[in-house]
């Protein structure tokens, strides 16, 4: 019973020592706060004094250690104690260091004390010299100190860093990812002054309850996250991987938007190297998130084949895919870029952003050379060409909105396809060295005029390709780019901002989407590895479906489907019919024979082809249809061509299949045969 009461007080005793050592903790934390909110000149006038006394402090050691005894002899040497800490303090001075921020501490200060220290023992060696004592005069005492000084000196300023640098100014947040970009995002945030990183989350239970940088790691699946979170106010977490699939980027997109918080992102890797972001910034999420982080890294020996050393001509510069094609090749260093739009505003946006890469990095003032002109001039197309030497010609020019096609097909006749023939006969008659189009997935089994004149386009170059000339021709097709004017994204950006409704045109609708520096990249790299007459297709993934594609947008806007709450105030989605020439479905190749390639993403597809003479014959029938009352005509006879020209028209309906979707396909045995009868 004695021994259980003995015990007991023990227990109690060590337990009211833990709550007065609590207290004394707070009570500490609470001074340091109060002094870390101190204005500048009073930390500075503190950092004085505490230098002061660690030089009078490292003299007298200096002193005890060379005499191996403690010194006490300030009769004779007080001239030195009194001296010293006042140039020593000048010295720091001039090196800037009670300028520096406690929160900046690094390698650079470090060194800037080193100095201050080394000259501080010279200065002490020198007036012992000038001024010696009449009792005490070792002549290595400055090296000593010298030594001790440099100690203290840094020691401090660790501490300092450790216990001063109490922020309690930025936002709370929470990383999730505690690898190399989860590291680097805590240590950028720390310096700056927007959030306060105070919590990192894993996925790898193994790192539960570890430090990084002093601030601790916990795994989502612990039950007690959501309390955590909202204990130290934590209402934002940063996203910090951004390495990963869109499939696994969505599920941690929703499993933190579970916790009641919200959701913030770092840049992707893409992104860095395009220099779109910077490293350390913080972004909401966005669709291209979802759908486009999957992105190979690019080949940079065929990223700069066709134009490092090169003069590059890109048709249609103003536009999404034209602007940043126009981006990564400057990034490639050519010998000059010429950016031809008949857009003026969207060339006078592209021209800006060139002239100051010029001027950033110092290049010639021709450089760059924009060129207001339409594709279908053929007299300035071609005075381009001829008076600056082309080398290569990426023809991104195109109209490509589909209702407005279908309104006017001429007009996407004559841009589309006689546009497309001007540029090329130029730059075949000039010798260029490659010419690259820019296709669509709308060419592929066309339903409306602007897919049809697309694949007409296409069936140009293979024609042309293949009349033995200098220019290598080809082309790349891909499906739908994330943020392109007039896609899908920034219509329902827009409608989300203004409360909805959002309007769809089928609920089952599906497209295929990759990000704009990515299709750029690719169409890059195609062009390195074209023989001459390639089709070149662009793996796209997997087709969204685009009522998904607007119900995660509006999660990311933070706002609600009326479907899900009931709510008038809420976002409701409309579906409105497909519109004339609209399929359901896009596809990518028109037959199944297909290859990849050395560029990863890039297939090579072996389609069906008509000789030269036989195309310009239906060529010449087109250009003769321009009068409004013949457009059905025109469209019909654009959708006929498209169907590999006469084609079509040599086999009989029963060989025509028509779906319930309204894609139109050919049954054949093999497309070797359909060649043929093309040919």
């Amino acid at each position: 019973m004695s021994f259980k009461l003995k015990v007991f007080g023990v227990s109690k005793m060590l337990s009211k020592l833990k709550s007065e050592l609590g207290g004394l903790s707070v009570t500490l934390d609470s001074w340091l706060l109060n002094l870390s909110k101190t204005g500048r000149s009073a930390k500075q006038i503190f950092s004085i004094s505490v230098d002061v006394a660690l030089v009078l402090f490292s003299l007298w050691c200096a002193y005890s250690l060379r005499l191996s005894t403690l010194f006490t002899d300030f009769k004779s040497t007080w001239h030195l104690f009194l001296v010293l800490p006042v140039l020593t303090v000048i010295v720091m001075a001039s090196f800037g260091i009670y300028r520096w921020k406690i929160r900046t501490i690094n390698r650079s200060l470090f060194i800037q004390l080193g100095k201050a220290c080394f000259l501080s023992a010279l200065i002490l060696a020198l007036l012992t010299y000038l001024f010696p004592s009449s009792s005490v005069n070792p002549r290595s005492i400055f090296i000593i100190y010298g030594l001790v000084i440099g100690t203290c000196t840094f020691s401090v300023r660790f501490v300092w860093q450790g216990l001063f640098d109490r922020r309690e100014d930025g936002e709370p947040v929470a990383i999730y990812g505690a690898g190399a970009a989860g590291t680097s995002l805590l240590r950028s945030l720390e310096q700056g002054t927007e959030y306060r990183p105070l919590m990192l989350l894993d996925d790898d239970p193994s790192l539960a309850g570890s430090m990084v940088c002093g601030v601790r790691v916990q795994t989502l699946s612990a039950g007690a996250l959501s309390d955590s979170l909202a204990k130290q106010d934590i209402g934002k977490v940063i996203l910090a991987m951004p390495s990963i699939s869109p499939s696994e980027y969505q599920q941690k997109v929703d499993l933190i938007k579970d916790l009641g918080v919200e959701v913030r992102t770092i840049p992707t890797s893409a992104e860095l190297v395009a220099g779109t972001a910077k490293q350390g910034e913080i972004r909401d999420i966005s669709v291209d998130d979802i759908l486009g982080r999957s992105q190979v890294p690019p080949n940079l020996e065929f990223l700069g084949k066709c134009v490092t050393g090169k003069v590059v001509l890109v048709t249609g510069a103003g536009g999404s895919i034209g602007s940043e094609l126009c981006r990564q090749i400057v990034s490639q260093k050519p010998r000059k870029l010429l950016a031809l739009d008949i857009g003026e505003e969207n060339l006078y946006k592209i021209t800006e952003e060139m002239v100051r890469f010029v001027a950033d990095n110092s290049l010639a003032d021709d450089f760059f050379v924009p060129a207001l002109c339409s594709v279908t001039d053929a007299v300035t197309v071609e005075h381009l060409i001829q008076l600056h030497s082309i080398n290569t010609v990426y023809h991104a020019a195109a109209f490509k909105h589909v209702p407005i096609v279908e309104a006017q097909p001429e007009q996407g006749l004559r841009v589309n396809v006689f546009g497309t023939l001007t540029v090329l006969d130029a730059a075949i008659a000039n010798n260029v060295e490659n010419f690259v189009l820019v296709s669509t997935d709308k060419a592929v089994r066309p339903t409306n005029a602007m897919g049809a004149t697309k694949r007409v386009a296409e069936l140009v170059l293979q024609a042309k390709a293949r009349l033995n000339n200098k220019t290598k021709i080809s082309m790349v097709r891909f499906g739908n780019v994330l943020g392109s004017s007039g896609s899908v994204i920034p219509k329902f950006k827009k409608q989300i901002k203004e409360g909805g409704p959002i309007t769809l045109t089928h609920a089952k609708v599906t497209r295929y989407f990759m990000t704009i520096p990515e299709a750029a990249q690719l169409v890059l790299q195609a062009s390195a590895i074209a023989k001459g007459g390639d089709v070149f297709v662009l793996d796209m993934g997997k087709p969204v479906r685009i009522e998904d594609l607007a119900i995660s947008m509006v999660n990311l806007s933070g706002k609600a489907l009326r479907r899900e709450t009931g709510r008038e105030t809420d976002i409701e989605i409309v579906v409105e019919g497909l519109r004339p020439g609209e399929k359901m479905y896009e596809e990518l190749f028109l037959a199944e024979s297909s290859s990849s390639t050395v560029v990863k993403k890039v297939f090579s597809a072996d389609e069906a082809w008509m000789h030269w003479d036989k195309l310009e014959v239906q060529l010449d029938e087109l250009l003769s249809l321009k009068a409004p009352n013949e457009r059905e005509y025109l469209k019909a006879k654009l959708l006929d061509l498209a169907f590999y020209g006469q084609l079509r028209a040599s086999i009989p309906d029963s060989a025509l299949i028509v779906d319930d979707v309204g894609r139109s396909r050919i049954v054949a045995d093999d497309f070797s045969s359909l060649e043929a009868v093309a040919n």
